[in-house]
């Protein structure tokens, strides 16, 4: 275990540029910094140095979003898992690690937990539950819900801005 110690970050300050590009990279992910660039009034070069500084970050990611049930993939499910507490970070860890695992997060409310798992079918599915969920320990207790359709699945909501942060 190496002894070098994280130092945090302070968080990137972000300005109305950087939301503006945001913004239109949110509405399409394949516009071009030439396109940002002639609509914002800046050089490409500014555009290309604040979409690296934003990923480089962790504040934006730029991928291409499907639906699964149109892709092969037609199990999705959501798990609602109660978790004890001081095991949260090890559930945390050994749920990201299974692949058919999409999006983990921390809640209040029910749950400490939602998960989602996309799978080719429910025998995969179930194998996962199976085996890669059910001896995961730390995990209290389970509830799922089984996706039957996606009717809106959205990426662009608004970042905020400058003035109304």
């Amino acid at each position: 275990m190496s002894s070098i110690k994280k130092v945090e970050e302070a968080p990137l300050n972000l300005d109305e540029l950087d939301f503006d590009i945001i913004k239109r990279l949110q509405t399409d992910g394949r516009t071009s910094y030439t396109d940002i660039s002639e609509e914002l009034g800046v050089t490409v070069g500014t555009v290309r140095n604040r979409v690296q500084r934003l990923i480089e970050n962790q504040i934006l990611k730029i991928v291409g979003v499907v639906n699964p049930f149109k892709t092969g993939s037609p199990s999705v499910t959501i798990f609602g898992m109660k978790v004890r507490h001081q095991k949260l970070d090890h559930v945390i860890k050994k749920l990201v690690a299974i692949p058919e695992v999409r999006f983990v997060a921390a809640a209040t409310g029910v749950y400490d937990l939602y998960v989602e798992v996309i799978t080719s079918s429910n025998e995969e599915l179930y194998r996962v539950m199976k085996n890669g969920i059910s001896p995961i320990d730390g995990i209290e207790s389970i509830e799922s819900s089984l996706i039957l359709e996606i009717f809106k699945q959205s990426y662009d909501w608004d970042v905020g801005s400058q003035s109304s942060q």
